[in-house]
């Protein structure tokens, strides 16, 4: 039997104690690692996806179970509009209100825009605020607060006229009732100017409460002052700025004393604290007599002061 041949420079032994190759038996140790991890990987990217068409799913038939919800809701005749309750209204008929509404009857009372009724209500010269609220499962409630006349406007026509200078209405056979003074001054204004005007009257009016009830009439100037013509007895009351009421009342409580000491009285200036200055007419030769003698009365007209 022939020998191994050697390979020249190389011992026996030194074959024996090689060490085996590195790669090889690197390869060998990691690969169980590698291939558990891509294992796991490929798993985890399965089951995120899973669970992603798991959401979905219940996203698309909850949204789907919504809109039959929806959909059974707002076409039910169980919450249709059948009855409109009016509170507050005294001028207004509940007709009339129903038909600012429009049609809200028959309507689902879900679909309701609560704000645009609102709006309806309030484009009604006599409504001064409006509330609407539903009560299931088929009634409106309406509260309204309506406004109330003070005065009448005279304009190209009488207007009913609120303590804000608000025009309501025409003064006509329906509102025939209201026995209320007239308010001048107001014809060929700019809108602007006009409610300025009606508003300061409106104002004196409010502010006199009851006692409004002596006025006839009410005269706005240029420079915002007052011309109150009273109902019995006629007398003129010349006001600027408020408080008006305690004025009027000090001048209704001297009224016989007045009338007594000026009898000539053209009006009586309640612009002053504490006292009521008489502006008395003057006849032509009065005037002709006071401006020879040059004295204030000519031009101004003889006065007379109460103190109070």
């Amino acid at each position: 039997m022939s020998a191994t041949p050697r390979r020249p420079g190389v011992a026996e032994t030194d074959l024996l104690d090689l060490p085996l190759s590195p790669v090889a038996e690197e390869t060998a140790f990691f690969r169980p690692k590698t291939r558990a991890r891509a294992r796991a990987t490929r798993r985890g990217r399965i089951g995120r996806l899973t669970l992603s068409l798991q959401v979905l799913g219940i996203g698309v038939l909850s949204s789907a179970a919504l809109w039959m919800v929806y959909a059974r809701v707002t076409t039910s005749t169980y919450l249709k509009v059948a009855h409109i309750e009016v509170h507050g209204n005294s001028r207004l008929s509940v007709g009339e209100v129903r038909e600012l509404l429009g049609p809200a009857v028959g309507t689902n009372i879900l679909c309701l825009d609560i704000e645009r009724l609102k709006g309806r209500l309030a484009a009604s010269p006599w409504v001064a605020t409006a509330r609407v609220r539903r009560s299931l499962p088929d009634t409106l409630t309406v509260e309204i607060q309506e406004r109330m006349p003070l005065a009448l406007a005279e304009l190209d026509r009488l207007y009913l006229m609120d303590s804000g200078g608000v025009l309501i209405d025409i003064y006509g056979p329906r509102t025939a009732g209201f026995d209320l003074p007239v308010v001048r001054g107001l014809k060929g204004l700019d809108a602007e100017a006009r409610a300025e005007r009606a508003a300061r009257a409106g104002a004196l009016l409010d502010d006199l409460g009851d006692l409004a009830g002596e006025v006839s009439e009410v005269a706005v100037d240029e420079g915002g002052e007052l011309r109150v013509v009273l109902r019995s007895g006629g007398e003129v009351l010349r006001l600027a700025n408020p408080p008006y009421r305690s004025r009027f009342a000090t001048f209704l409580q001297l009224r016989k004393e007045l009338a007594q000491r000026c009898p000539r009285a053209a009006y009586f200036d309640l612009r002053f604290h504490s006292r009521i200055v008489a502006v008395e007419s003057v006849t032509g030769d009065e005037m002709q007599t006071g401006a020879a003698a040059g004295t204030r009365e000519a031009r101004s007209g003889l006065t007379e002061v109460v103190r109070y």
